[in-house]
């Protein structure tokens, strides 16, 4: 399959299984799921015909590993502004962890910590290049933010591994958050929070925050009605 080609539909499936399944015609189950046949009529419906080969390899090669694929389904591994009920597991993350994005952004993000937005959690790198090309699908040159996510969990921040050098996390406080890029002084002129601030206060200080977006149709009704 040529790369460009892969790419394109790549791009389909995430926002199928992240963002939005009705655009596909699909309908996900509460935790995400959704048959291969069924992915692979969507595509052909919208005039991109693959066979299961194709389409696994799409799966097997994704460079983040965003998608889990089992006993013919498949679902997003992360990323995802629907809410679905398999939340995931929460683990102890590595010493520091990483965040990519657009310099006019750093002021806020040091001035109220960082926050999901449109997204469930906040979503980190294991490493400052993986997180640099992240920020690059915003600015060419975009600032390198450090997590100290092992003192952060110890105060109660909950950290989710997911995928190929992944991980996702509950908002962080601006006191766990260092800046590895060079910016103008002028844009770090922010009061940091104090040190007794808890994950409980972090989760209600979030105003301004896009609430999660409920899904309007796409998913699978359990028996009886349920949602």
């Amino acid at each position: 399959m040529e790369e460009n080609l892969k790419t394109q539909r790549n791009k389909m499936l995430t926002m199928w299984l992240r963002h939005k399944p009705e655009k596909g015609g699909l309908t996900l189950t509460s935790d995400g799921w959704v048959k291969i046949g069924d992915v692979l009529d969507a595509f052909e419906r919208h005039e991109h015909p693959m066979s299961i080969p194709e389409i696994e390899e799409i799966i097997r090669t994704d460079p983040k590993g965003r998608f889990e694929y089992e006993s013919g389904k498949v679902r997003a591994r992360y990323g995802h502004s629907l809410v679905l009920e398999d939340a995931p597991h929460p683990g102890k993350p590595p010493a520091q962890l990483f965040f990519g994005t657009n310099k006019r952004y750093v002021a806020g993000i040091l001035e109220g910590g960082l926050k999901p937005m449109k997204r469930q959690f906040v979503h980190l790198s294991t490493d400052r290049e993986s997180a640099r090309e992240v920020g690059k699908r915003r600015d060419n040159e975009p600032a390198i933010l450090q997590i100290s996510a092992h003192e952060a969990y110890e105060v109660g921040i909950q950290f989710y591994p997911r995928g190929k050098g992944v991980w996702m996390s509950d908002p962080i406080p601006v006191e766990f958050i260092s800046l590895m890029a060079d910016l103008p002084k002028s844009q770090l002129n922010v009061r940091p929070l104090s040190k007794d601030y808890t994950r409980k206060d972090m989760l209600k200080s979030t105003p301004g925050t896009p609430k999660r977006r409920k899904p309007r149709g796409g998913f699978m009704k359990k028996p009886g009605g349920m949602g």
